[in-house]
């Protein structure tokens, strides 16, 4: 097969494979969602249609959650339904082969990776309408005092290095990246449900126009328009009372016995000095509206910084590049440095080779005395996720990884993936969506020691724990554990841990007069623990077949299969299969159709309309250079180019730059702060505080200790009383900056005209703003 460009006005311009003139099979997706708390039961109906006068093997490669439990598959042809069945990879296959091979119709549900899926759908007849159907169960998650649902529509082009390109069979590069059309006719409806413990108290999209009905505990939630494009994540948070609370769930149902355990460990760690380094992607895919946030979540991390750090930036893309030899300190000079170099960020350094980039990183000389924080900022556009999360996994105890997932299709897999293996956090940036929370989340977690050596006392015999090990748990932040077994008794469970080297423990009563009917937990239970069981070595070392039908063999991989049929569960060993015999074989072979997936919206900063396919094998970088007419693929086992040519006239073609954004008051006095937290007194915040520099000035007259350090601590309780007055509601994207500000003052050897330290300088401060 070979790819070129069509410059033909009727049907569009850009890639085509030569067989990609037919219509696309797939119809319509509609979901349907069910939330509870922080658990979401979600099913999604896929409708196909041959349009064809030939029969059909359409396969379809799709995104999920990557938390995903996918316990339910059926296919539904012209009203007649079939059940699927999870069974051990290589029998649903040759289930689905044979079918196939002999006339029948059949369907597969296959997991490429924990977000990307694939289905099969065998032999469809000419006119023939089939409806598959997949449910799911996720755990949703917690974002401050609310929920996050985020629904993945499209698989965003995925670069693949060397190692994933080569290979007998599908490489990863294949099936990691289906076809690729800027538009696609089908399109997606959504409904949800949710029932809360408590009152609802919002609930908004950063990502679609929504229409919600609220009811007290109660909301029903629909897109505002009947359908709309699958090229962006929808994402849905949802605020209630309740959320917070500690609790235990038991449920008794058809699979057995579950306990799920929800904690939230209040404490109070100590901000603490850290060697900070910033990975930032710098790939032609984060081009336009991607890199803008980055640079903004940047500016703000570089002043969130605390004195004492040492920091650096690295970028990459086809290769990487360090800001600084080796970590510097924070200063007001290095961070001039890095606050200019922040400005000037664009994507521009090609394809995202994340994987030396960070081994770069965790092969630098340690700083003594101070934790390694890598901060990583990236769209997870990439095929080899597994080495990346085993690097993390190797070097988990000199460096700890919290990830942004930045723009409209990030891959939840590789951004929460490399947190998990380092013990870190993750956070999600949708376009449009505030970002200074989530970055002063992330800060207060790499500043502040977790609470770390996690385990779990269960306090009775039978229960078999989901995960032998808890991650690090973050003040104030959730923690859901799961086991399974039973029967389960009334008892106390306890969550034990140390933090800044003395031991802490938090109880939770188990009930099982309060039990539940249903299968929820125990599906997320046993996702859980085929989740921790894929993330370790056996998965994640491989050096064998890239093939994708390829599986491993040891012990962890004969429990994911043996956890897969008992829960019916789609796994890397473990797929769904649903046959439909008919009593009048299809003779022949059926042709092959790949449907098309919309290319996620903003991917690499283009805005374009109209219709480009792009072959998976493409994918293997994320932009071409403006200089060049054309580019073969590096590595490219079928020959493919890629070409640039004049659109026809009828294609209106728009490529936009970052939009201008107008900063805030509060960042313009952010942006003022100094990197030891103070601000000067000058006439630019004298403006800024509707004050004259002469008025200021004189407040310092009988102010006490060092001149210049006297104005510079009347400048810094200014500044942080007018971010009380106005910028209270924001309050948690600058309270770091306020403490350094304190500390800063406190240090100054200075006093005001009346009393001393810190409070007496903002007293003098409240009488003049």
């Amino acid at each position: 097969m070979s790819a070129s460009v069509i410059d033909d006005p009727a049907a569009g311009s850009g890639l085509f494979s030569r067989d990609t003139r037919q219509p696309i099979p797939l119809d319509h997706v509609r979901v349907e969602a069910r939330v509870t708390d922080a658990a979401a039961r979600v099913t999604i109906r896929q409708s196909y249609r041959n349009l064809e006068t030939v029969p059909l093997e359409v396969v379809y490669a799709f995104p999920l959650d990557e938390g995903a439990a996918v316990c339910a598959f059926e296919a539904t042809v012209d009203g007649v339904r079939y059940v699927g069945r999870a069974k051990e990879r290589d029998e649903a296959f040759r289930e689905y082969d044979e079918a196939v091979e002999a006339g029948h119709g059949a369907f597969l549900l296959d997991e490429e990776r924990a977000d990307v899926f694939t289905a099969s759908l065998g032999n469809m007849r000419p006119g023939a309408m089939v409806e598959l159907s997949l449910t799911y169960v996720t755990e949703l998650a917690a974002e401050g005092e609310a929920v996050r649902f985020t629904l993945p529509t499209t698989v965003s082009p995925r670069y693949a290095p060397e190692a994933d390109r080569t290979g007998v069979g599908p490489t990863p590069a294949e099936a990691l990246n289906p076809p690729a059309a800027r538009a696609v006719p089908y399109g997606f409806s959504f409904e949800m449900d949710a029932a809360m413990s408590g009152a609802i108290r919002g609930v908004e999209s950063p990502s679609h126009p929504i229409a919600i009905e609220l009811d007290g505990c109660r909301a029903k939630v629909r897109l505002a328009q009947r359908t709309a494009a699958m090229d962006r994540d929808l994402v849905i948070v949802l605020a209630a009372d309740g959320l917070s609370a500690p609790h235990a769930v038991v449920e008794r149902g058809d699979k057995g016995g579950a306990v799920l355990l929800s904690f939230l460990p209040r404490f109070e760690p100590a901000a603490r000095a850290a060697e900070v380094i910033f990975v930032i992607d710098r790939s032609g895919s984060m081009g336009g509206d991607s890199i803008a946030e980055v640079r903004n979540a940047l500016q703000l991390c570089l002043r969130s910084l605390t004195p004492a750090s040492r920091f650096n930036i690295v970028s990459f893309g086809s290769t990487y590049a360090p800001l600084f030899d080796g970590s510097r300190a924070y200063d007001e000079a290095s961070l001039g440095d890095a606050a200019a170099f922040v400005r000037a960020l664009d994507a521009d350094m090609g394809g995202t080779e994340i994987l030396p980039a960070l081994q770069y990183v965790v092969q630098q000389p340690p700083v003594a005395g101070m934790p390694r924080q890598v901060l990583v900022l990236t769209d997870g556009e990439v095929t080899n996720t597994d080495a990346v999360i085993a690097l993390a996994k190797r070097h988990a105890s000199t460096a700890r990884f919290f990830t942004f997932g930045i723009g409209a299709g990030a891959s939840h897999h590789l951004v929460k993936g490399l947190a998990r293996a380092s013990r870190g956090a993750a956070e999600f940036i949708s376009p449009g969506e505030r970002i200074e929370a989530k970055v002063m989340r992330q800060f207060a977690r790499v500043f502040a020691p977790a609470m770390t050596g996690v385990k779990v006392e269960w306090g009775q015999e039978g229960l078999t724990p989901a995960s032998d090990r808890v991650p690090p748990v973050f003040d104030g932040e959730r923690v859901r554990v799961y086991a399974l077994g039973g029967p389960i008794a009334a008892g106390t469970a306890t969550l034990r841990g140390t933090i800044a080297g003395r031991d802490v423990a938090f109880e939770i009563a188990i009930d099982p007069a309060s039990a539940v009917e249903g299968d929820t937990i125990a599906t997320l239970a046993a996702r859980e623990r085929i989740r921790r069981l894929e993330e370790e070595g056996e998965y994640l070392e491989s050096r064998g077949s890239l093939q994708r039908r390829s599986r491993a063999t040891g012990k962890a991989a004969a429990e994911i299969a043996a956890l897969g049929v008992q829960y019916q569960l789609a796994s890397r060993e473990t797929s769904f299969v649903a046959v439909e015999h008919r009593d009048t074989p299809l003779e022949g072979r059926a042709e092959l159709r790949r449907v098309p997936v919309a290319l996620t919206s903003g991917w690499g900063g283009l805005r374009e309309t109209g219709t480009h396919y792009l072959c998976a094998p493409l994918m293997a970088f994320d932009s071409l250079p403006a200089s060049r007419a054309s580019m073969d693929v590096p590595g490219s086992p079928l020959g493919l180019q890629y070409q640039r040519t004049a659109p026809p006239r009828s294609y209106d073609q728009r490529v936009t730059r970052p939009r201008a954004q107008a900063m805030r008051p509060l960042d313009v006095l952010v942006s003022l702060q100094r990197a030891d937290g103070s601000w000067d007194l000058t006439a630019e915040l004298a403006r800024f505080l509707s004050l004259t520099l002469r008025r200021l000035e004189k407040e310092l007259r009988h102010a006490t200790g060092d001149r210049d350090m006297a104005r510079r601590a009347l400048a810094t309780a200014l500044a942080v009383v007018w971010l009380e007055r106005h910028a209270a509601a924001d309050r948690g994207e600058w309270d770091l900056l306020a403490g350094k500000a304190e500390s800063f003052v406190s240090a100054s050897g200075t006093e005001p005209a009346a009393g001393q330290g810190w409070h007496a300088w903002l007293d003098a401060a409240r009488r003049l703003v």
